[in-house]
């Protein structure tokens, strides 16, 4: 079983999550007002816009540039942005059929409007979807840090768990948490040690492969999940980790940080909930025995 697919939300940042809710917000609100000015053409009698009656209709809205153009970009499913395309031209090809019946003085049949609303449905939920998750992965992110909270961590670890169970692959804990952390906040200032907290982050990514996941779990704790991974593979990555933590050089002031660690197996056995445990219980013993250290929890 490969790893857990890595999406181009995923690299997105918090601010472009935003921006990409809002350019979604703005996509739907385009695309209602296209259907109230042929609700206004359809009940008022109102001339159409010539571009509605032609066979390419779909790409001379607003909705339908932004899709040929932007959209792209934004719905990281190619299927999906595929299919929501088709929707879209579908909907336009639907009310070409409405206007021309409503241009001959025709009477709009009750089924032929049914399945236009349908398709429009359809079309429309496509897009409210994209823009759930856009909102959920930017719900599920440290404002500071940029990386995934405690909110979904156990759903993920479960997810991770079932692999395990199934014997499709290994999977690693590791918990680690930064050593004397309180005394850079007193000394330094909690600027200071927002600063000490985002370098750290990014020092742990660069040691993650890109399925591999990392998630705030405290002030200054952090869980990493490593599929595919054994508990002493896991140790030597975190090993690694430790070093290159503790060589961070920090503008503010010449200071050393260094973080204990933990790692345990997420075992198929037990709950996630307790592997989590003896992840934290190892980097306990990890502070015990000095701090600035690896205690794997076989």
């Amino acid at each position: 079983m490969s790893p857990k697919r890595v999406t181009a939300l995923d690299a997105l940042t918090n601010h472009e999550l935003q921006l990409g809710i809002l350019e979604l917000d703005h996509a739907i609100y385009l695309h209602d007002q296209w259907f109230r000015n042929l609700l206004k053409v359809l009940i008022a009698h109102v001339p159409a816009e010539r571009a509605d009656l032609c066979v390419d209709a779909h790409l001379h809205c607003s909705f339908g540039r932004w899709l040929a153009g932007d959209a792209a970009r934004l719905l990281d499913d190619r299927d999906e942005y595929v299919a929501l395309q088709k929707a879209h031209e579908v909907v336009h090809s639907e009310a070409r059929k409405l206007l021309q019946l409503s241009a001959d003085g025709l009477v709009i049949p009750p089924a032929e409007w049914d399945f236009f609303e349908r398709c429009r449905e359809t079309m429309r939920l496509s897009v409210l979807n994209a823009r759930d998750r856009f909102a959920e992965v930017a719900s599920n992110r440290d404002p500071l840090t940029e990386i995934q909270t405690r909110r979904g961590l156990l759903t993920e670890l479960r997810k991770q768990q079932a692999l395990v169970e199934r014997g499709r692959q290994a999977c690693a804990l590791a918990l680690l948490d930064l050593d004397h952390f309180k005394k850079v906040n007193d000394t330094y200032g909690h600027v200071a040690g927002d600063v000490v907290l985002v370098d750290v982050v990014q020092c742990v990514k660069a040691h993650l492969r890109p399925y591999d996941r990392i998630y705030r779990y405290g002030g200054e704790e952090f869980i990493v999940c490593m599929p595919d991974t054994t508990v002493e593979q896991a140790g030597e990555i975190m090993d690694r980790l430790r070093l290159s933590i503790a060589r961070l050089d920090f503008e503010f002031a010449d200071i050393q940080v260094t973080a204990s660690f933990g790692v345990a197996a997420l075992a198929g056995s037990m709950p996630v909930e307790d592997a989590i445990g003896r992840a934290d219980r190892a980097m306990y013993e990890a502070k015990a025995a000095g701090r600035n250290r690896v205690v794997l929890q076989r």
